[in-house]
């Protein structure tokens, strides 16, 4: 049995290496050897290609070239370490046969996505680093079982692994009325050999944030199978090609769990029946620690559904988002004033609203603990977004008294009520916050004099807090934290959080990285003491150059945490923009992820840069930043701050708007901002420069950069 499996393992391979031929050549004849080969929105050209080889590829002619290497790792003899080498001749091969089918863009009918862009692996790194995705399930094949596959699934969405489907499961899936898609982190790929995108996105990981460059196979494989937590889930009797997509998945190092009598391998090919003892075992198998909270309430609740957005027509019951006034407020208090558990809703509720209805609507959680400290409350009070995103049919917007929430016709149908939202900020403000809160109480307002009473206190809180953070700069404090969250993936970066500079993902401020080192005294965010000042200018510290040196294995002697030209902070891949020098205007551009063009100042756009200035590298010139860096008063500092700046994305632009505009003002520069290009002005050096004179940016007048 073994040796008919490794046979058919080459047999499979034999077989995408003939498709991919034959879909090359028809290519061929018909554009010609120059044509482009590659796939949309990515950095990468064919990732697999670009992490397992030297070969650069670009065009068709290309193609052949990976092809014949392909065809050269082929040997008849039925050994495994023969159907592993036929396993990545498998990869190589399903990547020119995948881009070949995407040259006119997604080639599969929906719910298939086919190739999954550079723009949402970006995006999920920052949860994949953070833990709220803690691996990768990739299910493949025809479910016997399509009720107990859709459960398998669901409980991946509950515990919040992304997902991956290929081949005739995908459909079953959306039969089976599991939700799939971007927003649910679940992504139907299509036919069988369309998992090579699961396999380029893993790829492509290693080259975005784990510092890989090209042609670096070894390490590529070791990066896959030590830092890539995968597993796949083969559903059903599979076929040749079915069996090389096996051994190509075993040879990237991702373990596999077959359903039907397949020979096992260990750490390599198990057996296990769809279901619960199959999560149980891929998650064994890749050593992937999920916390999972049960909350009990008669919705789905996980990460999953953390992006789904709830449209208006399917909207039961809306909160907030300026249909009437709410707020959200988090506050502490002693043990003794707080009754654990005890949620209370003053007013009407779901059941008493018409579809489509609104309500006032003031939530209060309180919470005390002995380790809890008054400068923790907007931390938890910030994770209210996140906890209310997690039920399936619940969409939360905005902060404080900006605060909208939607509930959908589903859940309401399924009897979700707002006992059920406090229930869920409960059972997660335990699970999240376990070493700082002891007690947790929940009160629900929908009365429309008691949310403007409670609001009108709650803008009191907020007031006080934002003079409290006006307090805190980085000359007021004896230690910075630190956030190594994303060494995961880019082993070698040390993100290093002060009051005056966030983290580069935008997701941790000095308050976040000071309660997770009280949550989690061992994790990832730690003091570190400033100690004696080396360039007040530059923000430079030999108490921090010396924990950089330290956690980054001694790689990155330390940096400046005001500079982008002289030793700027490393980047892992997370960050949500990038700030590039433009030599010719004498100031930098700032790109976000979200910006989806690929024409900028610089000649590249946000993957193409992201590729050079992630992986922990240290780039002078280039750094990668949260958003709300821009507005801090430390920014750029060395190099003269905010005028630096002579271009930016229009969404970006937007994003910060009239924050941006304040920063401007304060600095004494009110018209700044229209000053700063975008692209709808400039995309070239020579229109950049040409609108810089014509508006007079102060960026032209200052020192040299270089």
């Amino acid at each position: 049995m073994t040796e008919s499996f490794h046979s058919s393992c080459i047999q499979g391979a034999k077989s995408v290496l003939s498709l991919a031929r034959a879909s090359l050549s028809h290519q061929l004849a018909g554009r010609g050897g120059s044509a482009h080969l590659g796939y949309p929105d990515t950095a990468y050209e064919l990732p697999v290609a670009f992490g397992l080889t030297d070969l650069k590829v670009s065009t068709l002619a290309d193609g052949e070239k990976v092809l014949d290497l392909a065809e050269g790792l082929l040997r008849n003899a039925p050994t495994l370490e023969n159907a592993l080498e036929a396993g990545a001749a498998t990869l190589l091969a399903a990547d020119v046969l995948g881009a070949l089918s995407h040259k006119d863009g997604n080639p599969f009918s929906p719910p298939s996505v086919g190739f999954v862009p550079d723009s949402i692996l970006r995006k999920l790194g920052i949860f994949m680093v953070d833990g709220t995705v803690p691996g990768v399930a990739v299910a493949i094949g025809r479910a016997t079982d399509p009720a107990a596959a859709a459960a398998m699934v669901r409980q991946f969405q509950e515990i919040g692994l992304l997902v991956f489907l290929a081949g005739d499961v995908a459909q079953q899936m959306e039969k089976a009325g599991v939700k799939l898609g971007d927003d649910f982190k679940t992504f139907p790929l299509g036919p069988l050999p369309a998992v090579i995108h699961a396999v380029n996105f893993a790829v492509r990981a290693g080259l975005t944030f784990g510092g890989i460059g090209r042609g670096q196979t070894q390490a590529m494989y070791n990066y896959l199978s030590q830092r890539v937590k995968a597993f796949v889930c083969a559903l059903g009797p599979m076929d040749e090609i079915g069996l090389a997509v096996i051994a190509g998945a075993m040879k990237a190092g991702f373990p596999v769990l077959a359903d039907r009598n397949l020979p096992e391998i260990p750490g390599a090919l198990l057996r296990s029946p769809a279901g619960e003892e199959m999560v149980r075992a891929g998650m064994e198998a890749r050593g992937i620690k999920a916390k999972i909270v049960k909350v009990p309430i008669p919705i789905a609740f996980g990460p999953a559904y953390e992006g789904e957005r709830i449209r208006k027509s399917d909207t039961y019951a809306e909160f907030g988002g300026g249909r009437g006034p709410a707020y959200e407020l988090v506050v502490s208090a002693p043990l003794s004033e707080v009754r654990d558990k005890e949620i209370v809703v003053v007013g009407p509720d779901i059941p008493d609203m018409p579809k489509g209805g609104t309500l006032p609507l003031g939530i209060v959680v309180t919470v005390s603990g002995n380790r809890m400290q008054k400068d923790f409350e907007s931390v938890l009070e910030q994770r209210i977004h996140r906890i209310v995103n997690y039920g399936e049919g619940t969409m939360h917007v905005a902060p404080r008294d900006t605060t909208w929430i939607r509930v959908s016709c589903e859940a309401q149908a399924k009897g979700f009520r707002l006992a059920d939202l406090g229930m869920m900020l409960y059972a997660k403000m335990h699970a999240d916050f376990e070493n700082i809160v002891d007690r947790v109480s929940v009160t629900i307002h929908t009365r429309e004099e008691d949310v403007q009473r409670g609001m009108a206190f709650a803008k009191t809180v907020y007031a006080e807090r934002d003079a409290r953070a006006k307090t805190l700069t980085d000359d007021t404090v004896e230690e910075f934290y630190s956030c190594t969250l994303c060494q995961s993936f880019a082993p070698n970066h040390v993100c290093i959080v002060a009051p005056e500079r966030l983290g580069l993902c935008g997701a941790i401020n000095w308050l976040d990285g000071k309660a997770g080192y009280e949550i989690t005294p061992t994790g990832p965010n730690q003091p570190v003491m400033k100690g004696a000042v080396l360039d007040p200018v530059k923000g430079a510290w030999d108490g921090v150059n010396a924990f950089v040196r330290e956690h980054s294995r001694n790689t990155v002697p330390g940096f400046n945490l005001y500079s982008i030209m002289d030793a700027p902070m490393t980047s892992c891949g997370c960050f949500e923009c990038i700030l590039a020098l433009i030599p010719e205007a004498n100031g930098v551009m700032a790109v976000n992820r979200e910006f989806e063009g690929s024409e900028t100042p610089c000649g590249m756009g946000f993957s193409t840069l992201a590729g050079s200035v992630g992986g922990g590298a240290q780039t002078p010139g280039f750094m990668g930043v949260g958003k709300h860096y821009l507005l801090s008063k430390r920014f750029l500092a060395a190099e003269g701050g905010l005028p630096r700046l002579v271009w930016m994305t229009k969404e970006m632009k937007e994003y910060l708007g009239a924050d941006l505009a304040a920063r401007a003002a304060e600095i004494g520069m009110p018209g700044l901002v229209d000053m700063i290009a975008d692209e709808t002005v400039a995309v070239t050096p020579e229109q950049l420069l040409l609108h810089l004179k014509k508006v007079g940016h102060p960026a032209l007048s200052m020192p040299p950069l270089l």
